[in-house]
């Protein structure tokens, strides 16, 4: 008895109409992954995260020749997984790295006295040093905590236009 192949994985799709589709699949589904990502996270960081992710795994599933019946029921399948195991995860890393008593841990690893002055010595004249758009993206990244998605919307530049100069 010869074995079934899954459905949607029956046809191999060659790499570059795979590239194709993952961008053709990420241009449609991008704005609707990102939200289920952050509703199921609550953290944008985590969110854009878990949406990247789950594109890179839908573009090595096209790689690999699954087609999918359903594009938007296989990515938001992906995208489920991927929060699930962040989730679990971050409850993992919790439990170990969240001390119960944070005095006791100041006993143990005293951090050394600083002084945020002697940090901030030299901030303003690397921004000064900065070309005006990098300058703005970093702070809006940095300061007000905006996605490169944001950042982009707000610079009228491409995402990648900001990722990196900000890198």
């Amino acid at each position: 008895m010869a074995a079934v192949p899954a459905a949607g994985r029956a046809d191999r799709i060659p790499a570059e109409p795979a590239a194709a589709a993952a961008s053709d699949l990420f241009e449609r589904y991008r704005a609707r992954i990102y939200a289920y990502c952050l509703h199921q996270l609550s953290s944008r960081e985590e969110a854009e995260d878990a949406s990247q992710t789950t594109f890179m795994n839908a573009f090595r599933g096209l790689g690999r020749g699954v087609v999918p019946e359903s594009e938007q029921a296989w990515l938001f399948k992906i995208a489920e997984n991927v929060c699930l195991s962040r989730r679990r995860t971050s409850w993992r890393r919790s439990r170990i790295e969240s001390p119960s008593d944070f005095e006791q841990i100041g006993d143990v690893v005293p951090s050394p006295p600083r002084d945020l002055a002697d940090e901030l010595i030299g901030l303003q004249d690397a921004l000064e040093a900065m070309p005006e758009n990098q300058r703005r993206a970093i702070l809006l990244r940095e300061w007000q905590g905006l996605s490169y998605r944001e950042i982009a919307d707000e610079l009228e530049l491409s995402q990648a236009a900001v990722e990196t100069p900000i890198f």
